[in-house]
């Protein structure tokens, strides 16, 4: 089901709360980037075929690592060869990442890929002060905007990828695909947006679940979450006692219009920066307004079913419901399954 969205003006009870918030979530909230996905918006170069070798050169580094034996003997865990914790912590080491992802800050300063750099003071967020986004206002951090195959999307959107999409396994192994969008949800609300950068990113939330789809078909042990009926190729296989990968890693398996914040439109913390960001948009697409073009809505109903409304917003701009909202909904869902446990 969807995310409703309504708004009740206690702004200075939301700013408190939020700069509580962020000063207890410091260290998580200070690199939460943004992009700006509309001004000076031009034709760029494929960074995809660039950013595969990357990639897949990175993860084959890992194999490396996982391959080679522990420098004490007792430290080895698996007497076929094959330990999995190892070969992950190796892929998290360098595709994860705990203030920015590592694709994220290799894409932001790269020379190999075109990509588009706004200064936040010429960007859609300029007119956003503190009250209303502490973060984007005290680190005027935001992502560059690249484009792999026809999709352009936020370097933030890689750090996503991997980063969140490795924890989204953990839940998602725990719960299922609701438990994961329950809380893509609940850190779009708190210190990846709603509180901290006043902004709710569907396109984060659609990286988010991709990322899931790469971290699980490692090994292959879940059945796909947004095709649960299909066999999942894994990238890693266990022979003769060694790791092996198996396939190549594409961006073009995963990335889609979804990703793109100018086509899967976000939502604002109060209706004030609703109104601030759209100025600007208009400014900087003469005239234009978000979405910038109408998206095909077919391939992504096929590709992400009944989950679509939780990654996608077919409403176009608007304000996000308040987190107070937010929270009590999931407390309420909380009470009901201890109640029907308690039942059972």
């Amino acid at each position: 089901m969807p995310f409703q969205y309504s708004w009740t003006p206690v702004f200075p009870r939301r700013f408190a709360a939020g700069l509580c918030f962020l000063l207890l979530t410091l260290p998580a909230a200070l690199p939460a980037a943004e992009v700006d996905s509309f001004t000076h918006r031009h034709a760029l170069a494929d960074a995809g075929p660039f950013l595969n070798q990357v990639v897949n050169v990175w993860m084959e580094e890992a194999v490396v690592e996982a391959n080679r034996p522990p420098l004490l003997p007792a430290l080895q865990t698996k007497t076929d060869g094959c330990d999995r914790g190892r070969l992950m912590k190796a892929l998290e080491d360098r595709l994860a990442g705990y203030l920015v992802g590592q694709l994220e800050d290799f894409a932001e300063n790269s020379t190999a890929i075109e990509t588009i750099r706004t200064p936040l003071e010429r960007s859609i967020y300029r007119d956003f002060d503190f009250t209303e986004s502490p973060t984007v206002a005290l680190t005027r951090r935001l992502g560059v905007l690249l484009r792999i195959g026809d999709v352009y999307l936020g370097s933030d959107k890689l750090g996503h990828f991997f980063t969140e999409g490795r924890t989204y396994l953990d839940h998602y192994a725990d719960g299922g695909e609701r438990s994961v969008l329950r809380y893509g949800d609940l850190t779009e609300h708190t210190y990846y947006g709603g509180i901290t950068t006043g902004i709710y990113s569907y396109a984060d939330l659609a990286a988010n679940l991709n990322g899931l789809r790469f971290w699980n078909a490692i090994f292959a042990e879940h059945p796909d979450p947004l095709h649960p009926e299909r066999q999942v190729r894994p990238y890693m296989r266990c022979e003769q006692g060694r790791w092996h990968r198996v396939r190549a890693f594409d961006w073009n398996d995963y990335v889609d219009p979804a990703w793109d914040e100018a086509l899967n439109c976000n939502a604002y913390s109060d209706p004030m920066l609703l109104r601030k960001a759209t100025r600007r948009i208009a400014e900087a697409t003469g005239g234009g307004t978000c979405p910038l073009v109408s998206v095909p809505l077919a391939p992504l109903e096929r590709k992400y079913g009944d989950l679509l409304d939780n990654v996608f917003n077919r409403k176009g701009p608007q304000v996000l419901e308040s987190f107070a909202t937010q929270f009590g909904r999931y407390w309420d869902e909380i009470l009901n399954g201890l109640s029907g446990e308690v039942g059972n």
